[in-house]
């Protein structure tokens, strides 16, 4: 008997030793990302409203493009994580892309979700529009970036929304 007590007590100072010395356990959502670090933006980043709306538009799944354009303005924020895809994929939570900020913004740093609630309106309002042009039962194209874009080099459409 004296020896399972033994064995006992050993076992229990290994666990809580091993527990003290673990890592902590932490999701990726709790953790606040390190200033200016932003491993999944899409490279290069766009820096103003018009740049990122020409990347996100143009490489939306259409699906995902047919529920925007059969969703009123104000109900935009029911996409929770699509704005959460954009301030991660845009760089705006770690502060990584102050232009950007600044261009949703009207100059000034705001919060990383207004930002990406004007770039979700901006979005809407493009795809709105482009729905304006069409006749009934007229598929909506895939998108380009617009002409002003194209003079730069920033049409590396990689930004998937959904």
């Amino acid at each position: 008997m004296a020896l399972y007590a033994t064995m006992g007590r050993q076992l229990f100072i290994l666990l809580i030793l091993t527990a003290l010395t673990a890592e902590p356990v932490a999701n990726a959502a709790e953790l606040p990302p390190e200033p200016g670090r932003c491993p999944n933006a899409i490279k290069p980043l766009p820096r103003n409203v018009t740049r990122a709306v020409d990347r996100i538009v143009a490489d939306m799944y259409p699906e995902f493009r047919d529920k925007l354009l059969a969703t009123k303005r104000e109900d935009l924020p029911q996409f929770q994580d699509w704005g959460k895809g954009i301030r991660t994929q845009l760089c705006l939570e770690a502060g990584g892309n102050d232009q950007l900020m600044r261009s949703a913004c009207k100059g000034e740093l705001c919060h990383p979700e207004t930002a990406a609630t004007v770039i979700m309106e901006a979005v809407w309002d493009r795809l709105q529009s482009v729905k304006k042009v069409l006749r009934p039962g007229q598929p909506i194209p895939k998108f380009a970036p617009t002409s002003e874009s194209t003079r730069n080099s920033e049409h590396d459409l990689t930004l998937r929304t959904g």
